[in-house]
């Protein structure tokens, strides 16, 4: 005789565990395809190590959610803010070899995060890597140019060569300069700048020197018109009225005469001297020196 088995039940799920289990599982799901970007940040997306695409990056509009493939593709975030550069005390010679300590500062931010990617592999250390390209930029920019010109360049005056020659340099890293502003520009302290003061004397009294010498120059041709103008205005005169250049002599010889100062010498004259005939008003006298 045949024995018959009892038909095993198939226990069913509790009501609703079924549906948690599977919105669990799309949850999971979701998370490992859909990847939230930020307004704040760009996502570098790699497949297989290799930088595919670039997710709310510059000119995009891609902040949201976007799709990727799950354990075949990774992300990598870059931040979309700028990033300072600072750089303390570079050491510059002007081109009139004026020897300067020099502060500066740039602002830079990731414009290509497959190309910084691929040189530095993040820009967690981007201050660091781009300093040394920062001071050697500066170092050459102020140094084509005279201690003038590097005073400008402090003042924030033609700064646009130095900020496209860091920005080319930046470019090659995936970089884009935004600003670059020389924050200090002094001189050294200790024997150089004693130098620096003792050149800028020399210099300074070399050009006073020539500015005296010019208006040395200019005095002696102002004079010699002055006296030139006074023989042309004497010559007029005279030629008009001889008794008065008579008279004009006598005052002169008069005065050279008498008026002998420091001298002990008595000079003794008859009131009827030829002489003093001009004290007494008779303009036909001339004198002479023999008289």
């Amino acid at each position: 005789m045949t024995s018959v088995h009892p038909r095993r039940r198939i226990r069913s799920l509790p009501p609703g565990l079924g549906f948690l289990i599977a919105g669990v599982v799309a949850v999971v799901l979701f998370l490992l395809v859909m990847v939230p970007v930020p307004q704040n940040r760009e996502a570098l997306v790699l497949r297989m190590g290799r930088p595919v695409r670039v997710l709310n990056g510059w000119g995009d509009q891609g902040a949201g959610l976007a799709m990727r493939w799950p354990v075949l593709e990774q992300v990598v975030w870059v931040e979309r803010r700028q990033m300072a550069v600072p750089l303390d005390a570079a050491s510059v010679t002007t081109s009139d070899g004026q020897p300067l300590v020099v502060d500066a500062y740039a602002a830079v931010r990731v414009v290509d995060p497959a190309r910084l990617y691929l040189a530095l592999g993040s820009a967690d250390h981007v201050p660091e890597l781009l300093r040394p390209v920062l001071a050697s930029v500066v170092q050459r920019e102020v140094g084509r140019r005279s201690f003038a010109g590097a005073m400008a360049l402090a003042r924030g005056e033609g700064l646009a060569p130095l900020r496209a020659a860091f920005d080319r340099e930046a470019r090659v890293y995936g970089l884009a300069v935004a600003d670059v502003r020389l924050r200090r520009l002094a001189m050294p302290e200790g024997a150089a700048l004693e130098a620096v003061y003792a050149r800028m004397s020399a210099s300074r009294e070399a050009d006073a020197a020539a500015i005296a010498a010019q208006a040395h120059k200019d005095a002696e041709t102002i004079r010699a018109d002055a006296q030139a103008l006074a023989a042309r205005t004497y010559a007029e005169s005279f030629g008009k009225d001889p008794q008065f250049y008579d008279f004009y002599r006598a005052m002169q010889s008069y005065d050279t005469t008498f008026a002998q100062k420091g001298s002990r010498t008595a000079i003794v004259l008859s009131p009827d001297s030829a002489y003093l005939r001009q004290f007494r008003g008779d303009s036909s006298f001339k004198p002479h020196s023999g008289e």
